[in-house]
């Protein structure tokens, strides 16, 4: 099962609930928002999207069928932009 963890070449804080992560490839800041926030926490010790998922079932209203999904989406979003990497 794929896991996602942080790429280690970015850097990031949450403020306030939100996390700011800067990825050095391309010199931008990623404001993510409240969800996305939660992944990268979890992603710091590594998370699957089953992982991902329960948690966002935790701390959102949603069916697990719909935080899988969501988890999925977010998390190859988060690949795209280099904030996270996959680990076989």
């Amino acid at each position: 099962m794929a896991r996602y963890r942080r790429n280690p070449q970015t850097a990031g804080r949450v403020i306030d609930g939100q996390a700011f992560v800067v990825t050095p490839d391309d010199n931008k800041l990623h404001t993510l928002n409240g969800a996305a926030t939660l992944l990268w926490k979890l992603s710091a010790a590594g998370a699957s999207v089953d992982d991902a998922a329960a948690e966002l079932c935790k701390e959102y209203e949603v069916d697990l069928a719909t935080a899988r999904a969501d988890a999925a989406v977010c998390l190859d979003d988060l690949v795209a932009r280099h904030i996270l990497v996959v680990e076989p």
